[in-house]
């Protein structure tokens, strides 16, 4: 699973169907007409936002974009915003049936009519709901849909949303050449010692709690699905925080802890001199196993020297990966039905994962645990 076939993933960013996208909406998002993205999403499918609104703000492309994780919008966008003629809305949701996202769509429904609205998903309910009104669709179409865990498909969403944006003239290239350097580098760079020293960072990590810290572009673009990985795939309680942030705050609970806690920070070595001392400042008060209160805390530097956005970004994403497989294997965890049942997401099931063994041209009727059917609302 892990390696070159996860690599070459990278390159498939034409895996999605335009066919529903709405002739009208198309020709307006050609025309230059929107200057600002509003995405929604949960989970995974929140992840490529993210990574979408860094890059952005990284490659200075003119166009806002603002990212909403919970249906009460307006604490995240002011409402007339929403229903601004420059703002274009695109609802996430790989399974189409996570339920927020849906109510989400409902309150975009109600409030504009769905006029400047686009969902990117891979069928289910969601898709549902869009043929009942006429609400454009974008499909992914996945050829190795990884059944239960779509976090291992985050670097291909993100070239399809390069793909995506290429296609509809927002951006000017599709970044291919980039991508095409980034599986090369990737395949060179992830040999067995690579991969050892994925191992021995999760070694280090065992049984603990980790935080994950990094600057602002880093946290933006990289810690959310790191965060996810350690959760999901490890199983191993994680969180992020902006590395500025933590040493006014969150350091404090690390005087002496109880239990073991992990540190784990990314380091561009393109960052400015204040951030790199302060680096140097968490390694040398935590870094140290000779002082006492240090014996329950592990200190993890990855570095991102590589030479570009690109490179340093898939490099830290998968050596995460592999950190994420070696730590899942020694917390050795059974998991249980949690997500689904927490997010009342019936797709993520295990019964419907037994029912549905495939994860594209996702039904928009399922089946719950009493073979009762579950429909569009």
């Amino acid at each position: 699973m892990l390696g070159a076939p996860l690599f070459e993933s990278i390159l498939w960013g034409h895996e999605y169907d335009l066919d529903g996208l709405d002739k009208d909406l198309r020709t307006r998002i050609e025309s230059g007409q929107f200057k600002k993205i509003v995405f929604y999403g949960m989970g995974c499918s929140s992840v490529v936002s993210d990574i979408v609104k860094g890059f952005f703000l990284r490659e200075n492309i003119p166009v806002q974009v603002e990212v909403v994780n919970d249906y009460d919008l307006e604490w995240f966008v002011d409402p007339a915003t929403m229903a601004d003629e420059a703002t274009l809305t695109i609802i996430v949701c790989y399974s189409g049936w996570s339920v927020e996202p849906c109510l989400f769509y409902e309150r975009m429904r109600e409030m504009t009519g769905n006029r400047n609205l686009i969902v990117l998903s891979g069928g289910g309910k969601i898709a549902g709901l869009c043929a009942r009104d006429g609400t454009s669709l974008i499909q992914y179409k996945l050829r190795h849909a990884d059944r239960e865990y779509p976090l291992y498909h985050v670097q291909q969403f993100f070239s399809i949303f390069l793909d995506l944006f290429h296609r509809l003239k927002i951006t000017r290239s599709t970044y291919r050449t980039e991508l095409e350097d980034a599986v090369r580098f990737l395949k060179d760079e992830f040999h067995e010692g690579t991969r050892a020293r994925a191992g021995a960072v999760a070694e280090r990590l065992r049984g603990s709690r980790v935080v994950l810290l990094g600057t602002a572009d880093w946290y933006v673009t990289l810690l959310k699905q790191t965060t996810m990985f350690f959760n999901e795939i490890a199983m191993v309680p994680t969180h992020r925080n902006l590395l500025h942030e933590f040493s006014h705050t969150e350091v404090a609970a690390y005087s002496n802890p109880s239990e073991k806690q992990a540190i784990v920070v990314f380091a561009d070595s393109e960052a400015d001199d204040y951030t790199r001392e302060k680096i140097r400042t968490l390694e040398g008060l935590f870094g140290d196993a000779t002082v006492a209160q240090n014996r329950r805390i592990e200190f993890v530097k990855i570095d991102l020297d590589h030479g570009s956005f690109f490179r340093n970004f898939f490099f830290a994403h998968f050596f995460a990966v592999y950190v994420a497989y070696y730590l899942g294997k020694l917390a050795d965890v059974e998991g249980r039905d949690l997500i689904s049942i927490a997010a009342k997401n019936p797709w993520w099931s295990q019964r419907s994962i037994e029912l549905h063994p495939t994860c594209v041209d996702i039904p928009s009727v399922l089946e719950t645990e009493n073979d009762a059917p579950v429909a569009v609302g």
